[in-house]
């Protein structure tokens, strides 16, 4: 499918051309240079393109197997003059400035249009590199500080003389003298001095030895040639700009609107923060934690952008503004906060509908409702609190003549303040110097299944999670995300009916599927993404972290000794994104998890393995694409489903799960044409992985995890996908066959871990997801 959508266009469709004159219908960019390495050459084709004027780019819209070029440019050698202009301050600005452009012209006769194809030569010639950086400052302090981040520099000998990375340079000293209290320091300080010649050759000698050696030189530089870069402050009689700022007086007006000019104010002061109210919609004490400039500090931008984006982020205001004031004849700057408040209360609903399919009820349809009510400013805090209501019942049930099969009542809480909240600990939420999230969590529902069961579930949990950015080696920008939920506790009640009794008589596996039973546990999950350096990967790593029951465990009572699970589980995810060129990737993965449920467990019917809804499971469009949902494993097991035919008594298993699981995955991802200007991408893929159970008594040896089995358990499946790029959301269909297959169904047995021995497409397997199937 990849192939074939990359090269299915057969022909263009051409609206409003002119008549009886040449339209350009097709411009090319030919890059003449060789030893342009292959990123490069991208980069400059991408670049060079975008320099064409927007009338003689020829831009096709695709439509699948045809394109259309709607109201094409009368052919001018103007404005190719005009682009080749264009396309020389570019290749300028990127350190090329011995480049050649050229271009000609075809003019063929199609069905009477007279159709123009464009062909640019483009030789960009070596690129000028800097081959000396120095700094040069007036004022010493500058100086200091300019050598002292020199390793934070973001150009360096031997880098391409390109103006936008000496323009980047620039904007980094800048802020860096602004994180130091230079306030008023801006770009109109700076500029760039630079210098291509080299004073010894121009020297004249009488020397023939000497003559042949700058004879050699200018050769050398005519091929590689270099600049000396020289970044200079510029005198200005503006001593303002070179003086250090201290912050004074803080004042916040939380509640600006267009009357409040005639409204009496209320004023507080609270650690320094003057808070000026118009109504009563805010504790004035709630403001000083937010705001990470404090009176006396040295000023430094960077704070200055933390309280901005703090209450930007907060979602309590809809328009934040702050005025930085510096005092006449003084070092200190006063700041001004005007806050426009957004809507206190945010109500939504929708309706949702599905159709589904089962073995005991028959076909049935289910229909829900969910309300939502979203307050934003909670107890006059800026608090967040989300209350989410739903009712869904499934109609139909042909197999039991019953009208209604399901219902389904759920509430949902939570309240979100935007600070550590725990008593005793303002020293750590003073010196933390990221963002702080305080979470209480409160779940409830009832699901009543006719004949089947009634399941009551209730979850709860207090939890923090913590933002935060650090610096490795003073170059490398990494932002730490850490959760920590404490206690998180869950607990389910079944009652089971007589149908449900008989089914799992007829069919042990099932109680595992239908037990409920109470987990008391502390969950921490971790993630770190980060750029390489030279930009060219994306990686991000994440680890999860839950233990149940044990402090709990510890209290012996007959209700925790009947309902206590008791284990710990463990897993953690690698990806890396790698850039091969501006529009082609490879994504690889790595996942590992184990989970165990510890002997102290005081009832033995849950002391074999992890409750099911904490046990892995793999299939799916977002796992092992080659299988359907909790189709594989565990480990080289052959295990007959609810719809298999031929059982002959053996033991049905609807779903899959395990206590281990690892996967890998690799995928190359181009892109493949455009429809209506929604950018189509393919992929191709291979996934490797399984999941196995962990102890003796839970299964055959097959089942269970050993690592002198898992080349023959590890399954391996691949294939080729399609995604629609919609910039928002991506639609995905990805197609994959099985290559080794450790764990078929019942009726596909004889295929068990042959190589390629399904039949195509009884061993294939469509899969339709939302979005991209891992991180990125």
């Amino acid at each position: 499918m990849v192939f074939v959508f990359s090269s299915c266009t057969l022909f263009t469709i051409v609206r409003n051309e002119p008549k009886n004159k040449p339209y350009i219908f097709e411009t090319k960019i030919n890059l003449k240079e060789k030893d342009l390495p292959k990123d490069e050459k991208s980069k400059l084709e991408g670049g060079l393109y975008e320099q064409l004027d927007d009338s003689i780019a020829s831009r096709k819209l695709d439509k699948v197997f045809w394109e259309v070029l709607k109201n094409p440019q009368p052919l001018d050698t103007a404005l190719i003059n005009k682009s080749i202009g264009f396309m020389n301050n570019y290749l300028a600005a990127e350190g090329y400035f011995h480049d050649s452009i050229n271009y000609s012209t075809d003019i063929k006769n199609v069905s009477g249009q007279q159709r123009a194809f464009i062909d640019f030569n483009v030789w960009p010639g070596p690129v000028t590199r800097i081959d000396s950086l120095s700094y040069t400052l007036q004022n010493d302090r500058l100086q200091f500080l300019a050598d002292s981040s020199l390793p934070e520099a973001l150009i360096k000998k031997g880098d391409p003389f390109a103006q936008g990375p000496i323009s980047t340079e620039l904007d980094r000293l800048v802020e860096l003298y602004r994180n130091n209290g230079y306030l008023l320091f801006s770009r109109n300080n700076l500029y760039a001095l630079w210098d291509t010649l080299d004073l010894d050759l121009l020297e004249p000698t009488l020397d023939p030895l000497e003559q042949i050696d700058q004879l050699q030189k200018l050769q050398e530089r005519k091929e590689n040639p270099t600049a000396d870069l020289e970044l200079r402050q510029k005198n200005t009689d503006d001593s303002t700009s070179l003086k250090k700022f201290y912050v004074g007086h803080v004042t916040v007006y939380p509640d600006i609107r267009i009357d409040t000019a005639n409204r009496k104010e209320k004023i507080d002061t609270i650690e320094n923060v003057s808070v000026i109210q118009y109504s009563n919609k805010f504790k004035p004490k709630i403001f000083p934690q937010y705001i990470y400039l404090k009176r006396g500090d040295l000023y430094k931008q960077s704070r200055y952008s933390r309280t901005l984006n703090r209450f930007n982020n907060l979602g309590t205001w809809r328009l934040v503004d702050i005025a930085q004031v510096p005092r006449d004849q003084t070092d200190t700057v006063d700041f001004v906060m005007r806050l426009i408040p957004a809507p206190k209360y945010n109500f939504t609903t929708n309706f949702e509908g599905s159709f589904s399919q089962s073995v005991i009820s028959g076909n049935f349809v289910g229909l829900g409702m969910n309300l939502g009510l979203q307050n934003r400013n909670f107890l006059r805090s800026a608090n967040l609190l989300n209350t989410n209501i739903r009712y869904g019942v499934e109609l139909g049930g042909i197999n039991s003549g019953e009208f209604i099969q399901t219902q389904q009542l759920s509430y949902s809480n939570s309240l979100i303040f935007p600070r550590y909240v725990f008593p005793g600990m303002n020293n750590f939420r003073n010196s933390f110097r990221g963002n702080i999230q305080s979470i209480l969590s409160l779940n409830a529902a009832n699901t009543e299944r006719r004949y089947l069961f009634n399941l009551t579930s209730f979850n709860t949990s207090w939890g923090y999670e913590f933002a935060w950015r650090a610096r490795e080696y003073a170059v490398t920008n990494r932002t730490f995300n850490l959760g920590i939920k404490i206690p998180n506790i869950e607990y389910s009640y079944i009652r089971k009916r007589d149908s449900l009794e008989t089914l799992i008589r007829e069919n042990p596996s099932l109680q595992n599927l239908f037990s409920d039973g109470l987990i008391t546990s502390v969950i921490t999950n971790f993630s770190m993404p980060w750029n390489s350096p030279n930009k060219r990967s994306i990686n991000v790593l994440r680890m999860n972290l839950e233990a149940s029951g044990l402090l709990t465990g510890l209290v012996r009572n007959s209700f925790i000794d009947e309902q206590l699970y008791r284990f710990v589980k463990l897993d953690a995810e690698f990806a890396k994104l790698i850039k091969l060129s501006s529009k082609t990737g490879l994504v690889l993965r790595g996942f590992g998890g184990i989970g165990y449920e510890l002997d102290a467990t005081a009832n033995p019917s849950k002391r074999a393995k992890l409750p099911f809804f904490k046990q892995y499971y793999s299939g799916g469009p977002n796992s092992m694409r080659a299988w359907q949902l909790r189709r594989l494993g565990p480990g080289s097991a052959i295990k007959y489903f609810e719809n298999d035919e031929s059982i002959d008594g053996e033991e049905i298993v609807p779903d899959r799960f395990g206590d281990v699981q690892l996967e890998a995955n690799i995928e190359y991802r181009m892109p493949l044409l455009n429809v209506a200007g929604i950018p189509i991408n393919g992929a191709v893929f291979t996934d490797v992985g399984n999941i196995w159970f962990l102890k003796k008594e839970t299964g055959r040896d097959e089942e269970r995890f050993n690592l002198s089995r898992l080349g023959t358990d590890i399954a391996i499946g691949s294939g080729v996908g399609v995604r629609a790029d919609f910039s928002f959301f991506v639609i995905r269909l990805d197609y994959a066959y099985k290559v080794k297959d450790p764990s078929p169904d019942g009726p596909n047995a004889a295929y068990q871990n042959k190589f390629f021995a399904y039949p195509f497409f009884k061993g294939s397997q469509l899969q339709v997801g939302i979005g991209y199937p891992f991180i990125f």
